[in-house]
């Protein structure tokens, strides 16, 4: 049955490169830097992949598609719905970067490919027989594919217009680490005699491979490595690091401090950059499967996590753009600024040497997302979960970011930084009253690590009920209500908050009680 339903999904896929040539027009070209990790590889054993993408279209979003068989989030240029990187509800992922030293065919190119395979496509193997299955028509592809799945596959095809090769993470013989990288030339390409000078982008090659090369030697092959080391890398034309800050100058008419990162991992032209974690083998549910994006420029944004579970939050996704994604290209402007050369950045900005910079605020963010998603993922592993809750923490995460990254712009503009909302609450929490004292009106904020029944109540100096403020459900997140005590007298009152949470696995039970003062 399930060969009957592979055939039936290539015999569309006939139909569709017959008679869309449209297809094949108008794809993007990815100068990516990619990789993938096996189980085997990964301290945690769980499979990673990874990409920063490099293209010539700065507005990225995250978008959630329900037009197929599976459903499943990607990272699409905006204003369209290709993928060039995502994983869908069954736990397969896939991603590219372009290797346009195979040979092409005519049919589906890389984007649509890859868009057709996550809607259509549970694993590996599926995905594979597709492609021999294909080599028959033909397709407009000249690429190589990274994907995981469910069950611990982890590979890169290099894929041409009638043929691929497969390299599996998991063959001891073709990685006896445990990973294989890419970036824009193919092993059966332009490498087929060898790494022989002057093949397009080796420079990012050789990095890369060093990096993840330590990662692993040093048993860090993480998704957090990657984030925050590998994909903000930048080095010279022989692969060598370059320092944050740069206390040079790169050439004799170059301004101090600027980097030229064309040749970079975290290049120039990089627009947006995602690490797959992938679940453990035929253990965990395929939908813990979670998309770290950073979209924008990797030094100038933030990573946060993304599940195949439903629409991503309004930070992420917009009718047009991607608040998240116009932020960061913002604060990219500022960081590109050298008007002789496009290719330049002011490392200064980024990290100055004395505690300040881009880094020293959206870092410590940054990090706090790492801590408050680590610790939902483990909570939903260990017993059942809620797509809501997931969502919710999608949006709590992305607002979060939003906030961090709209302070961090402030900063770079006026030379004031804001850090006081760097670190996201893992607990529940609830704040002091603002302003307070009061007069009127004052706004109370508080915190819930899970969906709760939520009581607000006020009390007076004599410790008698004034008033119920709240009484009702919340989801996770930050939440605030406004208390207008415009008809009370001044004086010492006092308001406490009890948390229910609502799944039984949450069996905490929260209150906490706080004082404020209300002059008229």
């Amino acid at each position: 049955m399930r060969r009957q339903v592979l055939l039936i999904l290539f015999f569309v896929a006939v139909i569709v490169n017959r008679f869309s040539p449209a297809v094949a027009i108008a794809q993007e070209v990815e100068e990516c830097t990619i990789g993938v990790a096996s189980s085997k590889a990964t301290p945690d054993g769980r499979p990673l992949l990874w990409k920063t993408r490099d293209t010539t279209d700065r507005d990225n979003q995250v978008y959630y598609n329900t037009s197929y068989r599976y459903k499943f989030i990607s990272v699409i240029t905006a204003r369209s719905t290709t993928a060039w990187m995502g994983v869908n509800e069954k736990g397969f992922a896939i991603l590219n970067s372009v290797a346009s030293d195979l040979p092409g065919g005519t049919g589906m190119g890389n984007g649509t490919l890859m868009t057709y395979s996550l809607g259509n496509f549970a694993t590996v193997t599926e995905f594979e027989q597709y492609l021999i299955n294909s080599n028959v028509i033909g397709r407009a592809t000249q690429g190589n594919f990274g994907v995981i799945d469910s069950t611990g596959a982890a590979a890169i095809f290099e894929v041409g217009g009638y043929e691929f090769w497969k390299f599996d993470a998991n063959d001891s013989t073709i990685a006896p680490n445990g990973y294989v990288l890419r970036t824009n030339f193919a092993f059966n390409g332009a490498a087929k005699d060898g790494l022989t000078y002057g093949i397009y982008s080796l420079e990012r090659y050789r990095r890369t491979e060093k990096l993840i090369g330590d990662f692993f030697s040093g048993d860090t092959l993480y998704y957090k490595s990657i984030i925050r080391t590998q994909m903000r890398d930048f080095s010279n034309a022989n692969s060598q690091p370059i320092p944050v800050p740069f206390p040079a100058q790169w050439l004799a008419n170059r301004p101090y401090g600027y980097i030229y990162c064309y040749l970079s991992i975290c290049r120039s032209t990089s627009v947006s950059a995602v690490v797959f974690q992938g679940v453990l083998p035929n253990s965990e549910p395929a939908k813990l499967s979670t998309m770290w994006t950073i979209l924008g420029q990797p030094a100038s944004g933030i990573a946060v996590p993304y599940w195949p579970v439903g629409k991503a939050p309004k930070e992420a996704y917009g009718t047009q753009t991607a608040p998240l994604c116009d932020i960061a290209n913002q604060i990219r402007a500022l960081l590109f600024d050298y008007p002789d050369n496009s290719h330049y950045i002011d490392s200064y900005k980024l990290r100055d040497g004395n505690g300040s910079g881009l880094w020293a605020q959206t870092f410590p963010a940054e990090d706090s997302i790492f801590r408050a998603t680590e610790a939902r993922i483990q909570q939903w592993r260990n017993g059942t979960f809620s797509i809501q809750e997931m969502l919710d923490t999608e949006s709590d995460l992305a607002t979060f970011a939003l906030e961090t990254l709209q302070n961090a712009y402030s900063g770079l503009t006026t030379a004031i930084a804001y850090y006081d909302d760097q670190v996201f609450p893992m607990d529940f929490s609830l704040d002091q009253n603002y302003p307070n004292p009061f007069n009127a009106a004052t706004t109370i904020k508080f915190y819930l690590p899970a969906p709760c029944h939520v009581t607000m109540k006020i009390f007076n100096s004599l410790g008698q009920e004034v008033e119920t403020l709240i009484s009702r459900s919340y989801s996770v997140g930050n939440h605030q209500v406004i208390w207008d005590a415009s008809h009370l007298a001044s004086g010492v009152y006092f308001y406490s908050l009890s948390a229910q949470p609502t799944y039984e696995r949450h069996q905490k039970f929260f209150k906490d009680v706080r004082k404020l003062i209300l002059l008229r």
